[in-house]
Formats: structure tokens, sequence, C-alpha cells
């Protein structure tokens, strides 16, 4: 298999595992779809503070911040990227003024 055939899989398996996050975080835990009881298991099967208990039972505004942050990041990314190339690439020469007479345009074209 291709390297662009592994860094699509890999790209494809990272959007969809994210997906699945946001949706047990915002839609699963915070509107209660599956009942009260979902929240509650969290904290009995991992336990308050813990890491799993953190990364399971995320903040509804964290959900909200990051990807609109990662957004502006990227933005600002792509601007600075053209910013860049554009300080750093060279300016095209000038091109020089032909004078052509008409004779000689005339005469470079084959007859018919």
């Amino acid at each position: 298999m291709g390297k662009e055939k592994i860094l699509g899989a890999l790209i494809f398996i990272f959007a969809f595992l994210i997906l699945i996050y946001y949706t047990w975080g915002l839609v699963l835990l915070q509107n209660g779809l599956t009942g009260p009881g979902l929240q509650q298991w969290v904290v009995d099967t991992f336990g308050a503070g813990t890491l799993l208990h953190d990364i399971l039972n995320p903040d509804p505004m964290f959900l909200i911040i990051l990807p609109v942050w990662a957004a502006a990041v990227l933005i600002m990314v792509i601007a600075m990227w053209i910013g860049w190339t554009m300080l750093t690439t060279p300016a095209p020469e000038p091109l020089e003024d032909f004078d052509f007479d008409e004779e000689e345009v005339a005469e470079s074209k084959p007859e018919e």
C-alpha cells in the first residue's frame, strides 16, 4: 500500500474517532438522550478526578472552544504561509519591450 493510502487511512480513522468523541461529549452526555445514568456510570466506573473520567466526561465548553481555536490557528497558519511565500519569493524580472515591425511579422508568416 502506498504512503498516500496509509496517510488517507490515518486521517479517516482520526476524523472518525473525533466525530464519535464529539457525539459522545456534546450529544449523548449533555442532552440526556441516554438518561442521567450515563454520566453517573462514567463517575462510578472511572472515579471522579481520574484521567479516564476527565476524557469520558468532557466539559461541553471545552468541546465548543477547541474547534473554534483550531480553525483560527489553521487560518492564521495559512495566512502566515502565504505572507512568507510572498516575502521570500523574488520579484519576476521585467520582460523587455519587443518592437516588431509589421514587415518582420509579415516575413515570418508562411505564405499560403
